[in-house]
């Protein structure tokens, strides 16, 4: 990559890392609100039973009421947990006991693993999205390693959902070829859908 995409990359986290932990508590609350319910609405519509979600960190929507009702409605919900380079995904459940990892993101603790080509669903947090489909992560590339074989056989892997407030939505964003692409967003305005 070159010096100056990683510099514009890393300014734009830096600058959209900020300003989502700007808003304020009640706006925050009521646009997590509104995730969940467009998230509840896209998969009363959608039969996917393995949905992988994630915790919040550093000022990404709060996805566990929607987790709660979805595992209360038979929906198999799997969170990452890293593991070296990549991560996999073990079962949640509420009430499971969840341990902070190196990053201090909750992970389940000894429950069953998922492979991440059985999980059908993947709402992946973000910094940045724009209106293609390119996603800027935390930087670390986890999700673009766990996911790689989506990259090379799109069909088979899972839908990859970004979830995140509308404000980091940008014009554009440079890509690399081994970024893996979100099949569409879910803000509190709704969903976007970029490919299926």
């Amino acid at each position: 990559m070159t010096d100056s995409i990683q510099d514009r990359k890393t300014a734009l986290r830096a600058h959209l890392i900020e300003t989502r932990g700007s808003i304020h508590p009640h706006q925050r609350q009521r646009a997590d609100r509104q995730i969940c319910a467009h998230l509840l609405r896209l998969l009363v519509e959608r039969d996917h039973l393995d949905v992988a979600a994630f915790m919040p960190f550093r000022g990404e929507p709060d996805l566990l009421p929607a987790m709660q009702a979805l595992s209360e409605a038979g929906r198999r919900i799997w969170l990452p947990v890293v593991e070296g380079p990549a991560m996999t995904f073990r079962r949640w459940q509420p009430g499971l006991q969840m341990k902070a990892n190196r990053f201090g993101i909750p992970e389940p603790v000894g429950s069953r693993a998922c492979e991440p080509e059985r999980l059908e669903l993947v709402l992946t947090p973000l910094v940045a999205f724009s209106g293609n489909g390119t996603r800027l992560g935390m930087g670390a590339g986890f999700y673009d390693r766990t996911f790689a074989f989506a990259n090379d056989n799109p069909a088979a892997g899972p839908w990859m959902v970004g979830v995140a407030y509308a404000l980091q939505q940008v014009d554009s964003l440079p890509s690399q070829p081994w970024d893996v692409p979100l099949g569409g967003v879910i803000t509190e305005r709704g969903l976007q859908v970029f490919r299926e």
